[in-house]
């Protein structure tokens, strides 16, 4: 319906109406009168005679008639296991800035940032799903970060209070629990075995509206959250419509198992597009398992930063065909470190595992618990290679500021510029096939926002700064450190068979 169509219809005035009438009547006169009215044939008992539509033969329908009741099968046996999440807390007071917009003149009586003058109270629908008979329900740890109550309201109805277990940001999940009788638990599919075009059904209580449940298929898989290259989940993508508070509920497939946790929607309109996002039931199980029995996640350490194989960069490393992992950075000391793999370096296994994505290699990485042994196969300048190394805590992890500052002979991250670089050693001069007559630095990564972002690429060489050699990383430092504050630095950078000059401005 069009907005507001029916009030402007209502808004026509009597004169109107019976000018509007008189024109029918005319016309049905004048045609009445031109022999072109005809009246239904009557039956003999005064009805009309209505042609009837062909039914649909029994065949025709069958497959949809499966459809439905295998849809109404699947979804009897999960909606028990579904439950609404009810979080009431305060947010904490936050800065608000003085709008731009506001003439010079009176901006002095908007002084600001202002400061909220107290905490802000907040209520927020979730959903989840029962994982033990015993009251675990797993959800988002977005629906219960900050809250100070948490309830759950089963499929009948029913609340109950819950205290939170544990959560994790890094994967946007947590564990709740009640102590309720005769609950019914999900079970858990294979995310592994999942494949685009396969069935599935999310539930959950979007927009308050609780047991609700959607259909769709699995439209890709291991897409980045948000956005983001950086995730530590490999995520799965539905077109399952999925709103406000779908977060926390269940994605299952055609035997109603739980193939992933639905955690957000990617939308320009505040609601869905058909663009979902589920995290993996193998990751679920793993975050969800580790804190119902420690309170935390303990996750593996590899020790090494990793992008997206892009097909320009698998070209120029003798690599055009390779799907995988590209190292970007290797910290010093790290199991990876000692195995000896190095950055440009292509992971495309991790324990029998075949790699395809930055973020599956991460996730199932951080999955490998810590002390166990892993085997690592990667492509160096397109020949195979396999390692063997003893998986790390990633709680005793460097930080980015502590690798940073520690660094090692091999790398360097510059701030003032930033971007990481690395010395020119034999390896990397057979990787980006360098003449002789090529010396510097090799740019191994380029923050997003930093100053060199846009100006330079990974496998960019930085041979001179303000018609300075450099060769070290040290020697750039210097080279940084002796320029006036707000200047440009001169880079002369060698890309792909030419050598140009880009100037750049460092940040303080």
């Amino acid at each position: 319906m069009i907005p507001n169509s029916r009030p402007l219809l209502a808004r026509l005035s009597n004169r109107t109406k019976v000018i509007g009438a008189a024109i029918v009547v005319l016309a049905v006169t004048a045609t009445a009168s031109a022999g072109f009215i005809h009246l239904p044939r009557l039956s003999s008992g005064g009805s009309p005679m209505v042609a009837t539509m062909k039914p649909l033969s029994a065949d025709t329908i069958a497959p949809l008639e499966a459809l439905n009741r295998a849809t109404v099968a699947v979804a009897a046996r999960v909606l028990p296991t579904v439950v609404q999440i009810q979080v009431s807390g305060k947010a904490p007071a936050r800065s608000i800035e003085m709008p731009q917009n506001i003439p010079a003149p009176f901006r002095q009586f908007f002084q600001g940032p202002f400061q909220q003058p107290h905490a802000q109270p907040f209520h927020a629908l979730g959903s989840g799903v029962i994982v033990s008979p015993n009251g675990y329900i797993i959800t988002n740890n977005h629906v219960v970060d900050g809250a100070t109550q948490v309830q759950v309201m089963l499929n009948n109805g029913r609340t109950y209070p819950a205290k939170v277990v544990g959560t994790d940001k890094d994967t946007d999940l947590a564990v709740v629990k009640i102590d309720a009788p005769g609950l019914i638990s999900a079970q858990f599919g294979d995310s592994n075995q999942l494949a685009p075009g396969q069935t599935v059904l999310a539930i959950g209580t979007p927009l308050g509206e609780a047991s609700s449940i959607t259909r769709g298929i699995i439209s890709a898989l291991n897409r980045p959250r948000n956005g983001s290259q950086d995730t530590r989940g490999n995520f799965i993508q539905t077109d399952a419509p999925i709103n406000h508070g779908n977060s926390g509920g269940p994605l299952v497939n055609i035997r109603g198992q739980v193939i992933g946790i639905n955690t957000e929607m990617l939308t320009d309109s505040g609601g869905s597009i058909g663009i979902g996002l589920a995290i993996p039931s193998d990751l679920v199980k793993s975050v969800a398992t580790d804190l119902i029995e420690h309170g935390k996640v303990i996750r593996g350490y590899l020790g090494i930063t990793v992008s997206q194989l892009q097909p320009g960069v698998a070209t120029s490393l003798h690599e055009p065909d390779a799907q995988g992992a590209l190292v970007d950075q290797v910290n010093a000391g790290s199991p990876a470190d000692q195995a000896g793999i190095k950055p440009y370096d292509v992971v495309t296994d991790f324990n029998g595992t075949k790699i395809t994505t930055s973020g599956q290699l991460t996730s199932i990485a951080g999955s490998a618990a810590p002390g166990t042994k892993a085997t690592v196969n990667i492509l160096r300048n397109g020949k195979p290679m396999q390692f063997t190394l003893t998986m790390g805590n990633f709680a005793n992890a460097p930080t980015a500021d502590e690798t940073a500052s520690a660094g090692s002979s091999d790398n360097g991250t510059t701030p003032k510029l930033g971007l990481t670089v690395t010395p020119l050693t034999p390896d990397i001069r057979d990787q980006l096939h360098l003449p002789a007559g090529v010396n510097g630095l090799a740019v191994q990564s380029v923050e997003p926002d930093g100053p060199a972002a846009m100006r330079l690429t990974r496998g960019d060489i930085i041979e001179q700064v303000n018609q300075k050699p450099v060769t070290s990383i040290a020697a750039l430092e210097a080279q940084l450190k002796a320029t006036p504050a707000g200047g440009d630095v001169l880079l002369m950078v060698y890309r792909q068979g030419s050598n140009l000059i880009v100037p750049i401005t460092p940040q303080p």
